[in-house]
């Protein structure tokens, strides 16, 4: 029989058509916590038999598990959390149900690699507002009421503390991941409102006033604290917690000249005119009395070595002359100590603000 007559029998037969996978990995696995994937699977003559299979990264043997049908053509199957150790390599097996045709996403000979990553470690913090049983307020949720200890995600966060009859508190924090922190609130009584004026009296036309200004308390200088307060236009604002590294503190000033007060780590004040929009003030401490001692100690030492050295040089029999390397050892001496002093003398406490 000619091989030609068999072309229309190849055309005469059902064409196969595989299943169709839309499936997006996620980011990472987390060990210990269950893991489930899910993918979108279609098939003309249906779908059969869906599988994941899984395995830890490295190993030989995989196992499966069916996924389950979900809403539409969606399927899904989990991984227990107990079998996450470390990195997860899977790939995703279904047939079709007319004719058997198989399809997978990814492949057993080159299973797609899932990494394991620890998710971020809370931090804890605690918030104890004066008087007690305030509500607390974090980025916008409230939380309970003060005096309150809570995990904490890591990152830069909003704090409200409110109470009936006194002002509400804000401030700002930053958590660092695995941190204690706590949190001092105190809240001033709400001001009375007065009485308004008589309606025959003409109500007196009421100055506008620009809206308060954010100004950030920052410092980079490690185990250092301070405290801040403000006295400006609109009375005193004092930061509820100390600045530190990691930590600022926001108050809300008025533009114009307010007159701020370091505390703790230095006694400072300082006059400054707060600009409109938002500012950053920079706190720093200077180096202290002690560069001055030691500096004025190595400059007394290098003067009076050379003394000795020219002393004992002049009375040698026979006369000598002061030898270079004892030229070195006093002029070293002097050099350091004008260095420490003059750092000394540069390097005092500071409050640097910059409009951002």
């Amino acid at each position: 029989m000619h091989r030609l007559f068999f072309v229309p029998l190849l055309f005469a037969l059902p064409a196969i058509a595989a299943p169709v996978f839309e499936h997006a990995p996620p980011p990472n696995a987390v060990p210990g916590r269950d893991l489930t994937l899910t993918a979108a699977i279609g098939s003309p003559g249906g779908v059969f038999d869906p599988y994941l299979w899984y395995r830890p990264a490295g190993t030989k043997g995989f196992k499966k598990i069916s996924l389950k049908r979900g809403t539409g053509a969606r399927y899904s199957a989990t991984i227990p959390g107990s079998e996450i150790t470390g990195d997860i390599e899977y790939y995703l097996q279904a047939f079709d149900a007319a004719d058997l045709a198989e399809a997978t996403w990814s492949s057993r000979r080159t299973p797609f690699l899932l990494r394991a990553k620890e998710p971020p470690k809370p931090g804890m913090l605690t918030v104890h507002a004066d008087p007690d049983g305030a509500t607390i307020d974090i980025d916008g949720s409230v939380v309970g009421k003060s005096p309150w200890t809570g995990p904490v995600s890591p990152g830069a966060h909003a704090l409200t503390v409110t109470r009936d009859g006194y002002e509400p508190l804000k401030m700002s924090f930053t958590m660092a991941e695995g941190a204690d922190i706590s949190l001092p609130a105190p809240l001033r009584k709400m001001a009375i409102a007065p009485a308004p004026p008589p309606k025959e009296a003409a109500a007196k036309p009421v100055p506008t006033r620009k809206e308060a200004q954010w100004v950030d308390f920052v410092t980079a200088q490690g185990n250092e604290e301070f405290g801040v307060e403000a006295r400006g236009p609109d009375g005193i604002a004092r930061c509820g917690s100390w600045v530190q590294v990691g930590l600022s503190c926001r108050l809300q000033l008025a533009p114009g000249r307010t007159h701020v007060v370091v505390t703790h780590a230095m006694d400072l004040t300082r006059d400054i005119t707060v600009p409109v929009g938002r500012s950053e003030a920079r706190l720093s401490r200077g180096a202290g009395p002690l560069p001055l001692i030691l500096g004025a100690l190595l400059l007394g030492a290098g003067g009076g070595s050379y003394l000795l050295f020219k002393h004992q040089a002049d009375n040698a029999v026979p006369a000598k002359t002061v030898a270079g390397w004892q030229y070195g050892v006093s002029g070293g001496a002097a050099v350091i100590g004008i260095g420490l002093l003059l750092y000394g003398i540069l390097s005092t406490d500071s409050l640097d603000l910059k409009q951002l």
